[in-house]
């Protein structure tokens, strides 16, 4: 958990300084929090020890609750997420449970990464150094490449091959 949260934070200070402007911009930066909790509630859910488990996910859960509510960002801990996740604005940020997202990857405000819907299960599998741009919605059972980028407002329900950009709804690959 903690290795994972110490890639997140590297993330956000591209520098690689730990000053006390670095420590204040880390703790007031709603993407992080996010994903901090996000790494707990993981860790929680894997953890063996029956009682001990259940404290700290009902800890997890409140935690989940606050974030949620003052950022608007929802990640469930249940998805599958590499280190290096960085979320740069705030809000209307959505990850479902059964969604996987590789290492060093970069989301936008306002996306969406779930289901279908209308009754379709499965969730998007997001390759590395993905590039989700602000109110992007990816949906249902498809796999995103490597190095891909998904401009704003794209709608993405069919694969996007590796060192792809998406755009347009529903998304094409124009690169």
């Amino acid at each position: 958990m903690f290795s994972n949260i110490r890639a997140d934070i590297k993330r956000y200070n591209e520098k690689n300084e730990f000053t006390p402007r670095i420590f204040f911009n880390l703790l007031f930066t709603q993407g992080l929090w996010a994903i901090t909790v996000y790494r707990f509630g993981s860790w929680c859910s894997r953890l063996k020890l029956p009682i001990v488990s259940l404290f700290l996910k009902l800890i997890y859960f409140f935690l989940f609750k606050i974030v949620e509510i003052t950022t608007g960002i929802s990640i469930s801990s249940n998805a599958q997420i590499g280190q290096g996740l960085y979320i740069g604005h705030f809000g209307g940020i959505f990850i479902n449970e059964g969604a996987k997202i590789g290492e060093n990857c970069t989301i936008a405000q306002g996306v969406t990464i779930g289901t279908l819907g209308l009754g379709k299960m499965g969730a998007p599998i997001i390759g590395d150094c993905v590039f989700i741009g602000s109110g992007a919605k990816v949906l249902g059972n498809i796999i995103i490449g490597n190095n891909v980028k998904i401009g704003a407002n794209a709608v993405v329900i069919r694969n996007v091959p590796d060192n792809a950009t998406a755009v347009g709804v529903p998304a094409k690959i124009v690169k």
